[in-house]
């Protein structure tokens, strides 16, 4: 597997292309701060790399925290390509896709721009390698997104489905996740630094027989330099399983170089 893993990430830099400098606070990308992306990907060209850190209060079981490191490459035209891992402080509790130190590969293609009639769309494609403790069989996920802006505010939707490779015990063999959001930055048009996300968020349970994980969220994204964006977020999953977390706070950083 270690054979397998190193010949994912070497074929993914071999298709980096030349490095430009820029982020934008206004692009949302999974997990900074908070869960939701919009349809729109990096420019050919760019690359970012992201890391943040979240902490989970749950109601039931020991409060952990995870790192979420992430490199996105705008590789080509309207399509971003992205390496990402989740390491948590007590891997042997998560259940379902995302175990703590899986690989996961991924792209996202933006079919279009949005127009006074279309808002604008994007799918996205991971696969999840089994690299992490407790991880077994390749899981897939699907992800459609929507972006759609009126005045200064834009609404997001992403809905997805994940097929795990390999379910243990009482895990699902899939699952779906609904997540909508809106956005806007903060002090336009005298300022352009911030923008506030809010989202409402449900997803089957990783196990059979538990509920949904429902909850809401918001976060600020705030560029600190042309290279730099900074996040901070919180939230909380407001009904759901027993260990579902009852607060949770994220803080991060996006550096283009």
């Amino acid at each position: 597997m270690k054979m397998n893993t190193s010949r994912v990430v070497i074929l993914f830099l071999l298709i980096v292309p030349t490095v430009v400098w820029a982020l934008d606070h206004d692009n949302l990308d999974p997990n900074r701060p908070i869960a939701i992306e919009d349809a729109y990907v990096v420019p050919k060209g760019e690359i970012g790399v992201e890391g943040g850190l979240l902490f989970s209060d749950r109601k039931r079981g020991e409060s952990r925290l995870v790192f979420q490191p992430q490199l996105i490459i705008g590789a080509f035209n309207n399509t971003q390509l992205e390496l990402s891992s989740d390491v948590s402080t007590d891997p042997r509790s998560v259940v379902g896709d995302d175990k703590s130190g899986n690989l996961t590969v991924g792209a996202l293609y933006n079919f279009n721009t949005e127009t006074l009639n279309l808002p604008a769309f994007a799918a996205r494609v991971q696969l999840g390698f089994p690299t992490g403790v407790s991880a077994k069989g390749v899981d897939t996920a699907v992800t459609g997104v929507m972006t759609r802006s009126f005045g200064q505010w834009r609404t997001h939707l992403n809905v997805g489905y994940t097929f795990l490779g390999s379910p243990q015990g009482q895990e699902r063999s899939g699952t779906y996740r609904v997540v909508a959001a809106v956005s806007y930055p903060l002090g336009y048009p005298t300022s352009f630094r911030d923008t506030i996300i809010a989202n409402v968020f449900t997803r089957q349970s990783d196990l059979m027989g538990q509920r949904n994980p429902t909850g809401i969220g918001i976060g600020l994204r705030h560029q600190v330099s042309s290279r730099v964006v900074a996040d901070i977020g919180i939230g909380s999953e407001l009904f759901g399983p027993a260990d579902r977390s009852v607060f949770f706070s994220t803080i991060g950083l996006s550096m283009g170089f």
